[in-house]
């Protein structure tokens, strides 16, 4: 396939006139009007800056009467090979570069297919083993609760402790179970305005204890103006919730914790960094991989249900991290809802 064929035969943008497939108009006429112009500018270079010279050495090599007509043709095919030749490189690179970049961008979009598809099953997958098991914890939690009233006072509190186990295993895997069934549920979105500063004061708020147990500073670089979007605000405070526990659980010995946010005519944004024990390169390219945890304990769906609800508003979740440096998570967010 030429270099042509590569950038003209691509998915048409719903906005454009085409025809045949793929093949666009609109591109046809820049590239016309580009070539118009780099001719013109080529010449007018020629014209100018390098014919004048270029002549005079060719009188000064080739003089007299007799070599007028070498003369004559060797300047007409000097000015026609540096002229066209000049006008199809520069087109040519151009055609490379844009075919380049829209070959990163089906290679990006590739990508987030596979992941979007891998993340499409395991969820089904989980959910339908969640909901298999949802409903036998609740049988066991019943019988744990009846037996346990059944024989209270009547044991050692040592084997009564052991019935308080039981019962509080149940409650965890019921709580895992929900947590999986919760990521493969559709989102359903409620929109309104919510201002991220204050979705961000209530966080640390309810956080307090938990940031203090692990002597965490924590620090609030808010926007001096509301950062005010229409959001789904239980879900942006439940994923705000979810990213500095996250933050809060790497820094075990303590350490910052920063958020801040900011927001421009379109975008508001919501920053949160620490200064905890980081990631690898490997570890923040799975990071949105469901069941990929780097903690000892946990499900690895926090980050990527975090990035579902992102990206159901319309926006999306940066993460940059280095090992034993921190990490940042940034999310930008649009300011109106998505259409």
């Amino acid at each position: 396939m030429s270099v042509l064929s590569k950038v003209f035969l691509n998915e048409p943008r719903g906005e454009m006139v085409t025809f045949k497939k793929g093949f666009s108009i609109r591109l046809v006429i820049l590239f016309t009007a580009l070539t118009v112009v780099l001719t013109a500018s080529v010449i007018l270079v020629w014209e100018q800056v390098l014919k004048p010279p270029y002549y005079h050495w060719i009188e000064r090599n080739y003089p007299g009467a007799a070599n007028a007509q070498n003369r004559d043709r060797i300047e007409q095919r000097s000015e026609h090979f540096f002229i066209s030749m000049t006008v199809d490189v520069i087109v040519v690179s151009i055609l490379l570069a844009i075919v380049d970049r829209k070959q990163k961008r089906l290679v990006e979009a590739n990508q987030r297919l596979a992941h979007n598809e891998k993340v499409a099953t395991l969820g089904r997958v989980a959910a339908q083993v969640a909901h298999e098991v949802r409903n036998p914890l609740t049988g066991l939690l019943l019988y744990s609760e009846h037996l346990k009233g059944k024989i209270d006072g009547k044991l050692p509190n040592g084997d009564a402790v052991l019935i308080d186990k039981i019962i509080d295993t149940i409650n965890n895997l019921t709580a895992t179970t929900e947590q999986i069934l919760n990521f493969a549920r559709p989102v359903t979105l409620a929109p309104r305005k919510v201002d991220l500063n204050e979705v961000a004061r209530d966080v640390i708020q309810l956080l307090r204890t938990e940031i203090a147990a692990h002597s965490v500073e924590a620090k609030l670089e808010l926007a001096d103006a509301p950062v005010v979007g229409m959001l789904d605000e239980p879900s942006i405070r439940a994923t705000t919730l979810n990213l500095v526990l996250n933050a809060v659980q790497t820094m075990p010995a303590g350490g910052h914790l920063t958020i801040s946010t900011s927001a421009s005519d379109d975008k508001l944004l919501l920053a949160i960094r620490d200064t905890g024990s980081g990631m690898t390169p490997d570890q923040v390219k799975r990071i949105f991989e469901p069941f990929a945890t780097t903690k000892s304990r946990g499900l690895g769906l926090g980050m990527p249900y975090a990035q579902k609800i992102i990206q159901e508003h319309g926006g999306q979740i940066i993460v940059e991290s280095q090992p034993k440096k921190g990490t940042e998570v940034r999310i930008e967010l649009p300011v109106t809802e998505r259409s």
